[in-house]
């Protein structure tokens, strides 16, 4: 009788595993865990997060955005972004500026060290791209980033 407990429990968890990896949702979300675990670890290295990084690397282009506008490029919501500009701030790694136009609006800017760091971890991910294109093939990552693409402005 036991026995029989332990084939059904395994069978179970069996089954839970398998409904899990025929769902989109989990096998992307955990891809991405995966990866975001990977770059957490080389980020931390400098002692920041991957989302922080998305922050800097969207300053690198956009320097002296607004918060909201920083939000919606690296589509995270504006109270998160404020949490990740606070933390920068006190790494000194970018400051807010009063808009000169409008003194009701915070300008985010890249401070030399800011720059010099987003510049230094930017390679993390362009090497983690280069990884996976190298891993799948061009053809197969031009693939997905169109099926991502598709995803993105359909859900």
């Amino acid at each position: 009788m036991g026995a029989d407990n332990a084939s059904r429990n395994s069978k179970k968890g069996r089954d839970k595993a398998n409904i899990l990896d025929g769902l989109y949702c989990f096998r992307i979300g955990a891809v991405t865990r995966r990866i975001w675990r990977y770059v957490n670890s080389e980020y931390g290295k400098y002692g920041i997060t991957v989302g922080q990084t998305f922050i800097l690397f969207d300053l690198l282009d956009n320097d002296g955005s607004a918060v909201k506008d920083i939000a919606e490029r690296v589509q995270v919501d504006s109270p998160a972004v404020t949490g990740f500009v606070d933390r920068l701030i006190r790494e000194e790694l970018v400051e807010r500026v009063v808009d000169r136009d409008d003194r009701r609006v915070m300008k985010i800017h890249l401070t030399p060290k800011g720059r010099e760091l987003a510049i230094t971890v930017l390679p993390v991910a362009q090497n983690l791209n280069k990884k996976i294109e190298e891993l799948v093939g061009r053809e197969e990552t031009a693939t997905l980033l169109r099926i991502l693409d598709i995803i993105e402005n359909t859900v």
